[in-house]
């Protein structure tokens, strides 16, 4: 007590009240495909209601959780056309206990992202003899670490593992503090580094991935 999935929802929604409130932030979930749960938005309080609604599904498609994320981050930028020359930094934060079993790869995940710039950092949440009861039905989640280890690096991000509630709660803190601003003396006025995330995943395919990107 309480489940994985319930201890995975207050660790994501702690995660969410942390972060600097100008952060926009998305919520993408994914079992045997991806979609946006949340559009972008600084209406944190929408994208942690968001987060308790999610349920536990049969698939889990890694590689188009990112894909999806990427379009929500590229879909900030279009809205600020004109308003600076560089897109602001995004992140995201993917959070999987399980093995990629539909959709794109998370090496071509990690091709796109690595092109757009945006570094992935992943969680590997469970453990290797994990299982979940879906329908009536258990079955074995074993957490793909190494694909999700191999997806950080090959991004620029971190990759962490998370075996309880209490390990992720820790991860998702570490994740936070390096999420911020900065401000330098240039020309221009100050500017803000690293926005971002995005979360994926827990329990046999129930995820969630989130994406922020700065105004």
């Amino acid at each position: 007590e309480p489940s994985r999935i319930e201890a995975a929802k207050q660790a994501a929604g702690a995660f969410v009240d942390q972060l600097p409130e100008r952060f926009n932030v998305g919520l993408v979930a994914f079992s045997g495909s991806a979609s946006v749960v949340v559009a972008p938005t600084q209406d944190h309080a929408a994208v942690r209601s968001a987060v308790e609604r999610l349920e536990l599904g049969p698939a889990t498609a890694i590689g188009e959780a990112v894909f999806t994320s990427l379009q929500g981050i590229a879909s900030i930028d279009g809205g600020l056309s004109g308003a600076r020359e560089e897109p602001a930094p995004g992140r995201i934060v993917l959070m999987s206990d399980g093995t990629n079993t539909a959709g794109r790869t998370p090496a071509e995940a990690a091709e796109a992202a690595t092109a757009a710039g945006v570094p992935v950092s992943t969680i590997a949440y469970g453990t290797a003899e994990g299982t979940i009861t879906v329908n009536g039905q258990t079955q074995p989640v074993p957490v793909d670490a190494d694909a999700l280890r191999a997806l950080a690096q090959d991004t620029g991000g971190q990759a962490y593992t998370a075996e309880s509630g209490e390990e992720l709660g820790e991860v998702y803190a570490d994740i936070g503090s390096s999420i911020g601003t900065r401000a330098e003396r240039q020309e221009v006025s100050t500017w803000f580094v690293a926005a971002g995330l995005a979360a994926a995943a827990v329990a046999a395919a129930f995820s969630l991935a989130w994406f922020s990107r700065l105004p």
